[in-house]
């Protein structure tokens, strides 16, 4: 998990949200059930794509890349079954798997401790050895990773392909027989595509990376 930053609130909700939010209130609290359609327009196809850049399509928890294996959900960080009026809170939505979705349910993100990618600093709490991510803080970090089950078999297996790579790559770099512009630029491509925000488990790979970095000489730092 990293941290991600708020995008700019996508202009459907900006002129809709409100109504749309006072129609499924004013429903629920005179006793009626609002519609399917009435519940589900954060669904729409502008807030998802706004969702999907700022997540870099990926899980906003687990960091596994979506739309090659899952449509993604749009995901309520705070659930709207607790508080209907942030169905259509800009703030409140992102994008989630299938499985963290369903295993943040609806649970009170701030009692019970379930990190909220948006304002809360995952490094603070959670950290990798390996592929095994491992709770920093007993609150926040074994909450999180025990409640989404983070270490999950399915997910550790999708993390050491991609750990796997990483290793591969970094022999070559710290393979002397290639020249050194060559190996520094194979370095700097791995920075560039498994480092960032936008990589697949970027938190894992970050502590990776840093780990190996001991092993390189003064002429890469």
């Amino acid at each position: 998990m990293i941290k991600i930053s708020k995008l700019k609130e996508p202009e459907v909700l900006t002129a809709n949200a409100h109504a749309w939010t006072k129609t499924v209130v004013d429903k629920i609290n005179a006793g009626e059930k609002p519609t399917d359609h009435e519940k589900t327009k954060y669904r729409h196809p502008d807030i998802k794509e706004a969702l999907i850049k700022e997540t870099h399509g990926k899980c906003a928890y687990c960091e596994s890349k979506l739309l090659h294996i899952h449509h993604g959900d749009v995901e309520h960080i705070y659930p709207k079954s607790l508080d209907p009026s942030k169905t259509f809170d800009w703030n409140n939505l992102t994008l989630a798997c299938e499985v963290c979705n369903q295993l943040k349910s609806n649970l009170d993100p701030n009692m019970q401790y379930i990190i909220d990618p948006y304002n809360v600093e995952p490094s603070a709490h959670l950290s990798f050895i390996g592929t095994f991510l491992h709770a920093i803080t007993a609150n926040y970090g074994q909450n999180t990773k025990s409640i989404l089950k983070l270490n999950r078999t399915e997910l550790c297996e999708r993390r050491r392909e991609k750990l796997e790579k990483t290793l591969s790559i970094f022999e070559n770099i710290l393979n002397e027989n290639l020249p050194l512009p060559t190996r520094k630029a194979i370095y700097e491509d791995l920075l560039e595509n498994e480092g960032t925000d936008s990589s697949e488990y970027a938190a894992m790979n970050r502590a990776a990376i840093l780990q190996l970095k001991s092993q390189l000489g003064e002429e890469f730092s």
